[in-house]
């Protein structure tokens, strides 16, 4: 797992949603490793500004939030985290972090809902994640309120605001949520639309599941398939990059019911591949 000390400590403002932060140097001091109460666990360059130039620091606010945060995955798995830089030095700390997933912007634009209505959905979805029970009343800072909305940042706090209460004024006209109390409790006609998404949840995903060895030899070839996965318009997703720990069966058979469909690499006859396709194929 990634720690650091207090000696390591440089920081308490989020590189990307801006918001309270922890903020670490690296061992190279090139890169800082982030534990953010928006964004969650990640690491980002600081000496190359070409990397982040690349990347809509909106949209990555909103992806941070969604799939480092409040993910399943990171939930289960306190050695997630996810990793924005070059390829090469995703490669390094893979092998010493198995647990990391490198965030690239194709993944971050593929992901992106493109539709009010998806935005709503995936609020929603996500603040399922988040309740612990029915009827469970759940408590978003600023900063996470405007990640969980998709809002466009800026300097004036005025037309950030406008844009979460069109946001959370059409939720509470549907009857979708209660945002009362300076809190936010989804209601029923809000649970109807949860089932109904999670019904047809692998129709319309974006997710694609990989079934094959984690053996390092792979790793080329585990890197090949999700570069044409990714370029094909879908999100790779592999259990060594989201998941390794004694729940593993379960969340494994969950990634799959979520997935558009899956790629299995069968070389050298990996039973555990084996029994992923078995699983999607039934």
């Amino acid at each position: 797992m990634k720690e650091y000390s207090t000696s390591d400590y440089c920081g308490d403002k989020c590189p990307v949603c801006k918001g309270k932060a922890a903020v670490y140097s690296t061992e190279n001091l090139d890169y800082k490793f982030v534990e953010c109460d928006t964004c969650g666990r990640f690491e980002i360059p600081i000496l190359d500004p070409k990397i982040m130039a690349a990347f809509n620091l909106d949209k990555l606010a909103s992806y941070l939030y969604y799939k480092g945060k409040i993910d399943q995955q990171a939930k289960v798995n306190p050695k997630h985290f996810n990793f924005i830089g070059e390829k090469s030095r995703f490669e390094e700390e893979c092998e010493k972090y198995p647990d990391c997933f490198h965030v690239t912007n194709d993944i971050v634009e593929i992901w992106f809902p493109k539709t009010f209505s998806e935005k709503v959905d995936m609020f929603l979805l996500g603040l399922s994640y988040k309740a612990t029970y029915i009827g469970d009343a759940v408590s978003l800072t600023n900063d996470q309120i405007y990640s969980a909305c998709f809002v466009i940042r800026n300097s004036d706090d005025k037309i950030m605001k406008r844009q979460v209460d069109y946001f959370f004024e059409y939720m509470t006209s549907e009857k979708y949520i209660d945002a009362s109390n300076a809190k936010i409790m989804i209601l029923p006609k809000g649970l109807k639309r949860i089932d109904e998404l999670q019904k047809n949840i692998a129709k319309n995903s974006k997710s694609v599941f990989i079934a094959m060895s984690f053996d390092k030899k792979m790793s080329k070839v585990c890197t090949a398939i999700k570069e044409a996965i990714s370029e094909a318009g879908f999100n790779p997703r592999i259990m060594n990059e989201i998941e390794h720990n004694h729940q593993i069966v379960p969340e494994m058979l969950y990634e799959i019911r979520q997935a558009k469909f899956v790629v299995a690499e069968l070389t050298n006859h990996n039973n555990g591949a084996y029994f992923e396709a078995g699983y999607a194929l039934g």
